[in-house]
Protein backbone atom coordinates (compact mmCIF):
# COMPACT_ATOMS: atom_id res chain seq x y z
CA UNK A 1 0.00 0.00 0.00
CA UNK A 2 1.23 3.37 -0.72
CA UNK A 3 0.94 6.40 1.70
CA UNK A 4 -0.22 9.61 1.01
CA UNK A 5 1.69 12.49 0.28
CA UNK A 6 0.77 14.09 3.86
CA UNK A 7 1.67 10.94 5.78
CA UNK A 8 4.84 10.82 3.85
CA UNK A 9 5.20 14.14 5.25
CA UNK A 10 3.89 13.48 8.89
CA UNK A 11 6.51 10.49 9.01
CA UNK A 12 9.17 12.64 8.04
CA UNK A 13 8.45 15.25 10.98
CA UNK A 14 8.72 12.58 13.69
CA UNK A 15 11.18 11.14 12.15
CA UNK A 16 14.82 10.68 14.28
CA UNK A 17 16.67 13.29 13.31
CA UNK A 18 19.88 13.00 11.64
CA UNK A 19 23.15 12.57 13.57
CA UNK A 20 25.00 15.29 11.97
CA UNK A 21 22.02 17.66 12.27
CA UNK A 22 22.92 18.86 15.76
CA UNK A 23 26.69 19.39 15.04
CA UNK A 24 25.98 21.50 12.20
CA UNK A 25 23.86 23.80 14.35
CA UNK A 26 26.51 24.16 17.01
CA UNK A 27 28.90 24.65 14.21
CA UNK A 28 26.99 27.58 12.21
CA UNK A 29 25.76 29.15 15.46
CA UNK A 30 29.38 29.55 17.07
CA UNK A 31 30.49 31.32 13.41
CA UNK A 32 27.58 33.34 13.59
CA UNK A 33 28.37 34.79 16.98
CA UNK A 34 31.75 34.31 16.86
CA UNK A 35 32.51 35.64 13.17
CA UNK A 36 32.14 39.66 14.28
CA UNK A 37 33.93 39.69 17.31
CA UNK A 38 37.35 40.22 15.18
CA UNK A 39 35.51 43.00 13.02
CA UNK A 40 34.89 45.19 16.37
CA UNK A 41 37.51 47.57 17.89
CA UNK A 42 37.14 49.76 20.91
CA UNK A 43 39.51 52.39 19.31
CA UNK A 44 38.56 55.35 16.90
CA UNK A 45 39.24 55.60 13.57
CA UNK A 46 40.22 58.52 11.87
CA UNK A 47 38.14 59.77 8.63
CA UNK A 48 40.74 59.63 5.37
CA UNK A 49 43.39 57.47 7.29
CA UNK A 50 45.04 60.55 9.02
CA UNK A 51 48.06 60.14 10.90
CA UNK A 52 49.07 63.52 12.10
CA UNK A 53 47.92 66.37 14.29
CA UNK A 54 48.64 70.07 15.14
CA UNK A 55 48.15 71.58 17.91
CA UNK A 56 48.27 75.05 18.00
CA UNK A 57 48.10 77.54 21.01
CA UNK A 58 44.41 78.29 22.20
CA UNK A 59 43.04 81.85 21.89
CA UNK A 60 41.89 83.30 25.42
CA UNK A 61 39.00 85.47 24.84
CA UNK A 62 39.56 85.49 29.14
CA UNK A 63 41.80 87.69 31.81
CA UNK A 64 43.16 84.05 32.82
CA UNK A 65 47.22 84.49 32.68
CA UNK A 66 48.74 81.22 31.37
CA UNK A 67 45.34 79.04 30.88
CA UNK A 68 46.59 78.89 27.54
CA UNK A 69 49.88 77.34 27.73
CA UNK A 70 48.87 74.94 29.93
CA UNK A 71 45.75 73.39 28.62
CA UNK A 72 47.60 73.70 24.75
CA UNK A 73 50.53 71.46 26.27
CA UNK A 74 48.47 69.09 28.40
CA UNK A 75 46.47 68.33 25.10
CA UNK A 76 49.52 67.97 22.74
CA UNK A 77 50.71 65.41 26.18
CA UNK A 78 47.82 63.66 26.02
CA UNK A 79 47.81 63.30 21.98
CA UNK A 80 51.23 62.09 22.61
CA UNK A 81 50.61 59.54 25.46
CA UNK A 82 47.42 58.17 23.15
CA UNK A 83 49.51 57.59 20.13
CA UNK A 84 46.65 57.66 17.79
CA UNK A 85 47.65 60.43 15.77
CA UNK A 86 51.42 61.83 15.79
CA UNK A 87 52.07 65.16 16.88
CA UNK A 88 53.48 67.46 14.09
CA UNK A 89 54.15 70.94 13.39
CA UNK A 90 50.87 72.59 12.08
CA UNK A 91 52.79 72.92 8.46
CA UNK A 92 53.71 69.34 8.50
CA UNK A 93 50.22 67.93 9.61
CA UNK A 94 46.90 66.38 8.04
CA UNK A 95 44.57 67.58 10.51
CA UNK A 96 44.80 70.31 13.08
CA UNK A 97 42.92 71.26 16.34
CA UNK A 98 42.00 74.61 17.02
CA UNK A 99 40.99 75.88 20.56
CA UNK A 100 39.42 79.41 21.81
CA UNK A 101 39.16 79.63 25.68
CA UNK A 102 35.97 81.43 26.01
CA UNK A 103 35.09 81.74 29.80
CA UNK A 104 36.37 81.02 33.40
CA UNK A 105 33.61 81.00 35.85
CA UNK A 106 34.31 80.38 39.68
CA UNK A 107 31.43 79.82 41.99
CA UNK A 108 30.78 78.38 45.03
CA UNK A 109 30.55 74.65 45.45
CA UNK A 110 29.68 73.60 48.86
CA UNK A 111 28.41 75.25 52.04
CA UNK A 112 29.39 75.26 55.35
CA UNK A 113 26.27 75.29 58.06
CA UNK A 114 27.03 78.71 58.93
CA UNK A 115 26.63 79.77 55.19
CA UNK A 116 30.17 80.87 53.93
CA UNK A 117 32.10 78.67 51.40
CA UNK A 118 33.72 75.62 51.84
CA UNK A 119 34.46 74.82 48.21
CA UNK A 120 34.38 76.81 44.88
CA UNK A 121 33.92 75.23 41.08
CA UNK A 122 35.96 76.60 38.58
CA UNK A 123 34.74 76.24 34.78
CA UNK A 124 36.70 75.97 31.81
CA UNK A 125 34.73 76.36 28.46
CA UNK A 126 36.42 76.20 25.21
CA UNK A 127 35.69 76.04 21.57
CA UNK A 128 37.48 73.33 19.73
CA UNK A 129 37.47 73.21 15.83
CA UNK A 130 39.12 69.01 14.45
CA UNK A 131 39.98 70.22 10.54
CA UNK A 132 41.13 67.80 7.84
CA UNK A 133 44.04 69.80 6.69
CA UNK A 134 44.63 67.69 3.39
CA UNK A 135 41.10 68.51 2.19
CA UNK A 136 40.65 71.49 3.90
CA UNK A 137 36.99 70.73 5.94
CA UNK A 138 36.00 71.15 9.59
CA UNK A 139 35.60 67.70 10.73
CA UNK A 140 33.61 69.06 13.77
CA UNK A 141 33.59 71.55 16.12
CA UNK A 142 31.97 72.24 19.63
CA UNK A 143 31.42 74.09 22.70
CA UNK A 144 32.86 72.39 25.56
CA UNK A 145 32.87 72.80 29.46
CA UNK A 146 34.92 71.11 32.09
CA UNK A 147 34.80 71.90 35.96
CA UNK A 148 37.33 71.65 38.86
CA UNK A 149 37.09 72.26 42.70
CA UNK A 150 38.99 73.67 45.35
CA UNK A 151 38.27 74.32 48.59
CA UNK A 152 38.76 77.99 50.11
CA UNK A 153 40.52 78.25 52.80
CA UNK A 154 41.75 82.46 52.58
CA UNK A 155 41.55 82.41 48.74
CA UNK A 156 44.72 80.72 48.01
CA UNK A 157 46.04 80.94 44.51
CA UNK A 158 47.77 77.64 44.45
CA UNK A 159 44.35 76.18 45.60
CA UNK A 160 42.41 77.59 42.94
CA UNK A 161 45.33 76.40 40.55
CA UNK A 162 44.98 72.73 41.28
CA UNK A 163 40.63 73.55 40.57
CA UNK A 164 42.12 74.63 37.07
CA UNK A 165 44.99 71.80 36.38
CA UNK A 166 41.88 69.17 37.50
CA UNK A 167 39.37 71.39 34.94
CA UNK A 168 42.33 71.26 32.40
CA UNK A 169 42.84 67.50 32.30
CA UNK A 170 38.77 66.96 32.47
CA UNK A 171 38.36 68.98 29.30
CA UNK A 172 41.87 67.59 27.32
CA UNK A 173 40.14 63.86 28.03
CA UNK A 174 37.21 65.06 26.53
CA UNK A 175 39.08 66.93 23.57
CA UNK A 176 40.81 63.96 22.77
CA UNK A 177 37.88 61.47 23.02
CA UNK A 178 35.88 63.46 20.64
CA UNK A 179 39.09 63.67 18.21
CA UNK A 180 39.94 59.65 18.24
CA UNK A 181 37.35 58.38 19.30
CA UNK A 182 34.29 60.33 18.15
CA UNK A 183 33.58 58.46 14.97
Amino acid sequence: MTRGREERWAAGRTAAPHPARPALHVVLLAALLLGGCGIYTFSGSIPGGMKTIAVPPFENQTAEFGLVEDLTDELIDRFIKDGTLKVKDLRDAESALYGTIVRVDDVPFTIRPDESVEEYKVTITVVIRFEDLVHGKVLWEERMSQFGVYPFSGGSSAQREEGLQEADKKLTDDILNKTVSGW
